[in-house]
């Protein structure tokens, strides 16, 4: 029964020591159990002390005041005392980490009164007056000048071990991170190429869905075919833009223009639009989706509200400039005009945030009053190629 109880105690104090280890540590941890419980790596420790153990039966035969057996405890422990030194910096080099000058200068400190203490147990064991070493002065400077020499190679052979082994950790730390970025990386490709997959399927299935609508519209009523055909054109003007981070101004205006169409639809003669983009400007770079807001603002609160309805117009020139083109690009509207306070809403406010993070200073929305009625909003912009 007593042994279980300690295996069962050892494996909790095992496994809470492994819990507080990082996965690095871990697994040298796991390494080396592997390698000295069922890899023989028990036997180094038992050929070490036989090693020891016969170098102390020579070091006895030598003419000198020391015994076989006091040889070898003292060379078995000072190598063995090495050995866990050395175990002990090898798998605890993280706790040593910006501590080694520290250790380096005041382990060799302690180890002074540790040389007195086995100094005293020494002579004990010997029989001798245990604190005789005191009116000894030559004894006493070669147990001090013992104690600090071993004591400094013990501190020496603890920073080299720390220190290599630290920069392997820090090595391993950055593949493991590099790992996990990849990995990270490969899963937002994966999940990128199933999003592009289902655009690719939805639309299509969509699109075609809505032409055998306008096929079966066409036959008895034109109107919902024309309506159709123009949600058509919008969605296929919408499909890229909503997945882009660039769009270009002929698509946008395509889009604006589909929007306008199916607008048309809904409000009859209330509504008429242009739109006016100079040939030159088709391949302009522009943020998807702040033409469609603006044209979206003027039909909401400029024609919608107006009995008698609207125009929206729809203009984008270029602007000769010190420091480069300009694209200006206008949305005017003849419906109610600055009714209440102008320039408030979100899609407005979504429009100056971009515009700001995209270019800075450099671009600026402007609204103001239309003649001889309605409203004016007015996008400029640093002039670029898609």
């Amino acid at each position: 029964m007593l042994l279980p109880a300690l295996k069962s105690r050892y494996d909790a104090f095992a496994g809470r020591v492994l819990c507080s280890l990082s996965e690095i540590e871990r697994r040298d941890v796991e390494a080396f159990d592997r390698w000295f419980y069922t890899g023989g790596g028990w036997r180094w420790p038992l050929a070490l002390v036989a090693l020891t153990t016969a170098i102390a039966w020579v070091a006895s035969r030598l003419p000198w005041n020391m015994g076989f057996v006091e040889a070898g405890v003292l060379f078995n422990l000072l190598v063995l005392t090495l050995l866990w030194v050395g175990m002990t910096a090898w798998f605890g080099y993280r706790k040593l980490q910006g501590k080694l000058v520290r250790f380096i200068v005041v382990g060799p400190l302690l180890a002074v009164p540790a040389a007195l203490v086995g100094a005293t147990i020494a002579r004990a064991a010997m029989g001798e007056d245990p604190l005789g070493w005191i009116r000894e002065g030559s004894t006493l400077r070669h147990f001090v000048t013992a104690g600090l020499v071993f004591a400094f190679l013990c501190a020496l052979l603890v920073a080299l071990i720390a220190n290599l082994r630290n920069r392997e950790y820090a090595a391993l730390a950055a593949h493991l991170e590099a790992d996990a970025r990849q990995s990270e990386l490969a899963r937002q490709l994966a999940e990128s190429k199933l999003k592009l997959l289902q655009l690719q399927i939805e639309p299509h299935f969509l699109f075609n869905t809505l032409g055998s609508a306008q096929q079966l519209a066409e036959k008895g009523a034109p109107d919902a075919a024309r309506l159709i055909a123009d949600l058509i054109r919008f969605l296929r003007a919408a499909a890229p833009s909503m997945h882009g981070e660039s769009a270009t101004l002929a698509q946008e205006a395509a889009l604006a223009g589909a929007y306008l169409g199916i607008m048309k639809a809904r409000l009859g003669a209330r509504l008429t639009w242009t739109i006016a983009i100079a040939p030159d400007l088709d391949a302009a770079a522009i943020a998807p989706g702040m033409i469609i807001t603006l044209v979206e603002n003027a039909i909401k609160h400029g024609i919608e509200p107006a009995a008698e309805g609207g125009t929206v117009a729809v203009t984008a020139t270029r602007e000769r400039a010190a420091d480069g083109d300009r694209l200006v690009i206008a949305v005017a509207d003849t419906g109610n005009g600055l009714a209440g306070t102008p320039g408030q809403g979100i899609g407005l406010a979504n429009i100056r945030e971009r515009l700001a993070l995209l270019h800075g200073a450099r671009a600026r929305l402007e609204l103001e009053a239309n003649v001889p009625r309605g409203f004016v909003a007015t996008m400029t912009l640093p002039l670029a190629g898609a």
